[in-house]
């Protein structure tokens, strides 16, 4: 009895400290969760909102009081309602969603571009109880994107030669019109120097023209 006794007391101290790190490891994660640019977004199996952190309400425009105990659906075009069903029934299956893009709705019913991965919750059996989601608002890539495919054509379909090399001279691109004035494919001349384009007796002119753009 003695020795079971003392084994007991020498116990609780270790037990404490354990249920400090527990306590202070929980409210790191608080604190990360809360602090993310991105939205941190927990819901249950029905599809009802349970925790909204700063980054969802800065993504999405709703306070978590206006949002937390609706349906995640508020948050979804109703064109796309139906993803919420195949991504309960992934997280159901205990699957996780990775890096899905898609669009969704703020408060104000602006649409806009979002990456979403969504993990299942479990309880302390193991049994799913739920999701948590990270979305990361993508607008301003997809526009940069759509910029730079429009300027790519642009650049593609114009009449004038449009070039670009290196700083030694060697060619990098070559748009349909310069495969007009020149008579080179892009496979053909892509890679080479760009002297090829120059007459022998004024090749000297490439080495000025290097030099300026050095400068």
């Amino acid at each position: 009895y003695e020795r079971r006794r003392c084994a007991l007391v020498n116990a609780e101290p270790a037990a404490g400290l354990l249920g400090k790190h527990d306590e202070a490891a929980k409210n790191f994660l608080a604190a990360i969760i809360a602090s993310s640019d991105d939205a941190i977004i927990s819901k249950d199996l029905n599809g009802i909102i349970r925790s909204w952190n700063d980054g969802a309400r800065r993504i999405f425009g709703y306070e978590s009081d206006e949002i937390i105990g609706q349906s995640i659906l508020r948050l979804i075009p109703p064109e796309l309602h139906h993803e919420e069903d195949i991504i309960l029934g992934k997280i159901r299956a205990g699957e996780r969603v990775d890096h899905f893009e898609t669009t969704r709705v703020r408060k104000n019913g602006e649409k806009f571009a979002i990456s979403v991965t969504i993990s299942p919750i479990k309880d302390d059996r193991g049994a799913i109880v739920g999701a948590s989601k990270i979305a990361r608002d993508i607008s301003d890539r997809r526009c940069a994107e759509e910029s730079r495919f429009q300027l790519a054509a642009i650049v593609d379909s114009a009449d004038d030669a449009i070039i670009s090399k290196d700083m030694n001279g060697i060619i990098q691109t070559w748009n349909k019109g310069a495969s007009q004035l020149f008579g080179y494919k892009a496979e053909e001349i892509i890679g080479q120097s760009i002297l090829r384009l120059f007459p022998e007796e004024l090749r000297h002119e490439e080495e000025e023209i290097l030099r300026k753009l050095r400068a």
